[in-house]
């Protein structure tokens, strides 16, 4: 058994870990409290904006027949609607944390990404938002594929967010993979579609249609312009989304290495506590035995 001295050192840094791990959860439980009315007040909104992305696609599919049923023969293919034979330019986002402490929080989203993603979309350019995805696939030399990093802070404003969603228009194809927040113990590593490519349609016009709308301005400007908004909204509360799950991550860890803590505290008390005893009882002996031999 180790020594009372090496068992008070012990206690010594338990007791600092415990503290540092107490203090780390109730800085992430207020995070969390705060993000989490921000974030479930625009659930609604964002879950309409994903609703009328969905039917903005349907219309920009549209446009796009429409605009192959004008082509003529020998004539080159316009430019708002994608060649045929042209490969997409995929584009796939990860968000990670900033910070470690997180349980496996971080894990989960590497599992996600090396085990259904990243085999299929080794052409595609990745972004890492948060510098434990940046440190985890540069310093592991087992996946060779080019990524971006995007110093994105922990209490971001939207306007940070804008240089990359700029770059949504330049990838037909763009995913985001990044942790649903579920409820305070519970989260789910997902993967969204931001940027679908517009379907594939015969030159055969539809003899239904009958009802024409003029738009002002075009139809492709008005489409584009509303739907990079919503999905600017639609890509900044997923991203919020994917912290309030970090902190709520952390918390629970920090919980747990609390109790933790506690538990092996109690441990190092008792055996303190053992050996303590035994000093006391051997010294009470040798008074003993010395007053004999008086």
């Amino acid at each position: 058994m180790a020594s009372i001295n090496e068992i008070k050192e012990k206690m010594g840094v338990v007791k600092s870990v415990g503290g540092f791990a107490n203090a780390m959860q109730q800085i992430a439980a207020m995070r969390m409290m705060a993000l989490r009315d921000k974030v479930l007040s625009s659930k609604r909104f964002v879950d309409e904006a994903n609703q009328m992305l969905a039917e903005l696609n349907l219309y920009k599919e549209l446009f796009y027949q429409k605009e192959l049923e004008n082509k003529k023969d020998g004539q080159k293919k316009s430019e708002t609607a994608p060649a045929d034979d042209k490969p997409l330019k995929k584009a796939i986002v990860v968000v990670s944390s900033n910070q470690g402490l997180c349980g496996k929080f971080n894990a989960e989203i590497f599992r996600k990404v090396e085990s259904e993603i990243l085999a299929n979309n080794l052409d595609a350019d990745f972004f890492l938002i948060g510098r434990k995805g940046q440190e985890h696939y540069l310093n592991n030399k087992k996946f060779h594929f080019k990524f971006y990093p995007y110093e994105l802070v922990d209490t971001f404003e939207a306007s940070d967010l804008l240089r990359l969603v700029e770059m949504f228009p330049y990838y037909d194809r763009i995913m985001l993979v990044y942790t649903r927040y579920i409820n305070t113990v519970n989260r789910d590593v997902v993967n969204t579609i931001l940027v679908v490519p517009p379907a594939k349609f015969n030159e055969t016009p539809d003899p239904k249609e009958k009802i024409k709308f003029l738009f002002e301005p075009t139809l492709e400007e008005l489409i584009k312009d509303i739907e990079a908004k919503l999905r600017a909204a639609t890509f900044q509360q997923q991203i919020l989304d994917s912290r309030l799950a970090q902190f709520s991550a952390q918390m629970v860890g920090m919980q747990a290495a609390t109790e933790n803590a506690k538990t092996l505290l109690s441990d190092l008390t008792q055996d303190y506590n053992k050996q303590r005893r035994k000093i006391i009882d051997k010294k009470i002996s040798e008074v003993f035995a010395g007053s004999a031999l008086w």
